[in-house]
């Protein structure tokens, strides 16, 4: 029985931005993820974009966070080695009646804190983004709307947590949990955790968490989205971010780049069950009828991946976050109903979490030693001819290339797997080299992947899986001496 501070529930971004600010104190912490790696859930079916803070209803949770957290992002990129590219986006309208929502967009944003908003016109919009649909008259410009990777700043949150002595328990479904005289006894599949305090960071599950602590007190319903990877030589490069005129419960289908350089399209909002991360067939075509109302035309040939995720949504909330302390059992903190603009909010929401926590008397000790930066791994393909040659010098894994699409190469790959929380999927390595998520998908290079982990972790190919238990890739030989 190991004994603990703080139990996180929950490793995607917020457990993990969370766990990052607390390891700040002089506390124990342990972080509980039911998947075999973090960032697994809503997180890594994200589009990564962080909105400026125009769009949230003013008075709410989301307003208060959303530009706080927009505006945290470009110093958290530099202390722990993510990426982050402020491109810019555009609100686009094409009549009169967009117009009229535009500038309440505008008075919301400035309301929200979100600077340098600007209500734009006729040839100044094709001049910021000449890929945008000619028929455009009128956009809300904000300068400040940025890109991330959402499950690379997860990972460079939970490795600088790991830093400074945070201890994170994956594979670790949550089964039950009784409240203790000193705290919560949490249930895992390998033992059992003792912890002072409990916050909830389950994600669309938040609500099932609650209910094993005693907390029936909300319920989460899931709002589906697909989404849509173009090929890098889709035609269109480095788009700045064009959103729809939004809808009342999501900001409508949005075209942007990524940080990786592929074109995004993202997302639609389908209420679904809680566990359904199925692309569905209406849902592509609303994409690709959303994308060509914001830019000329999108060639679908040019698709290269599809997939989806689930926001939470808190029934009766107001569509807005849920973090309060729980009001029917002491100790147990909640920061659920996380959607949109969750990934811009997370670095702000921690912040929070830590100030509520401070506010309902729990001793918190600043430390004097905490590491506040992060060693960034190597990204081959973004160095120099030089840079590399010297990097093959000092160690040849570097030199062989095992993903051709992304440039991704044996040293990288080796890197990764001792890092910490150590990946131990395919999935969690294509998360962070991105081998297999370029044209191919890891046609060509899975199986190499699948080598050079089973050679690092000291085992089979055949124990190798490709996200959670019970997803092996390889079943056998196919004869001796393979």
């Amino acid at each position: 029985m190991q004994q603990y501070d703080m139990i996180i529930i929950g490793g995607g971004i917020m457990g993990c931005s969370i766990a990052r600010e607390l390891s700040k104190y002089k506390l124990n912490i342990a972080v509980c993820e039911a998947a075999a790696d973090v960032a697994s859930g809503t997180t890594k079916a994200n589009g990564g974009l962080i909105h400026a803070g125009d769009d949230p209803v003013p008075g709410t949770l989301k307003a208060f966070l959303n530009s706080k957290g927009c505006l945290m992002y470009p110093v958290l990129s530099e202390k722990l080695g993510f990426r982050f590219l402020k491109r810019g986006s555009m609100v686009v309208g094409f009549n009169e009646d967009d117009l009229a929502v535009l500038k309440t967009l505008l008075e919301r944003g400035r309301l929200n804190g979100a600077p340098d908003l600007e209500l734009i016109s006729g040839g100044r919009i094709f001049e910021l983004e000449p890929e945008t649909n000619r028929k455009a008259k009128y956009a809300l410009y904000s300068p400040h709307t940025g890109l991330v990777d959402p499950f690379e700043v997860a990972i460079a949150f939970s490795e600088n947590a790991v830093a400074n002595g945070v201890h994170f328990y994956l594979s670790s479904p949550v089964t039950a949990i009784q409240k203790t005289e000193d705290g919560f006894a949490v249930t895992l599949p390998k033992g059992q955790l003792n912890g002072k305090y409990l916050i909830n960071c389950a994600g669309v599950h938040a609500d099932d968490v609650a209910r094993l602590a005693g907390a029936d007190e909300f319920t989460i319903q899931a709002r589906h989205g697909d989404l849509l990877v173009m090929d890098k030589n889709c035609g269109i490069k480095d788009v700045m971010t064009l959103y729809p005129i939004p809808k009342p419960d999501s900001k409508g289908v949005v075209l942007m780049s990524t940080v990786s350089g592929n074109i995004l399209v993202g997302s639609t909002a389908v209420m679904k069950e809680k566990d359904d991360v199925a692309s569905y067939r209406e849902g592509i075509h609303e994409l690709i009828a959303g994308a060509n109302n914001l830019i000329e035309k999108l060639d679908i040939h040019k698709v290269i991946r599809t997939f989806a995720g689930n926001r939470a949504v808190v029934v009766g909330n107001n569509n807005d976050f849920y973090i309060r302390p729980s009001r029917k059992v002491a100790g147990l903190f909640h920061v659920a109903g996380i959607q949109s603009p969750g990934i811009a909010s997370a670095p702000a929401v921690a912040a929070y979490v830590v100030q509520m926590l401070k506010g309902c008397g729990i001793p918190m000790e600043e430390k004097k030693n905490f590491i506040d930066t992060r060693k960034a791994p190597v990204d081959f393909s973004t160095l120099s001819t030089e840079e590399q040659d010297e990097l093959i010098r000092k160690n040849p894994a570097y030199g062989r290339i095992v993903c051709r699409c992304e440039c991704v190469t044996e040293g990288e790959i080796i890197d990764a797997m001792h890092r910490n929380p150590q990946p131990v999927t395919v999935d969690a390595i294509k998360r962070r080299t991105r081998a297999g998520m370029g044209r191919c998908q890891g046609g060509f290079c899975q199986q190499k992947v699948i080598s050079i982990m089973a050679k690092e972790l000291g085992c089979s190919p055949t124990e190798i899986e490709l996200g959670d238990k019970g997803s092996q890739i390889i079943y056998s030989k196919l004869k001796e001496g393979c």
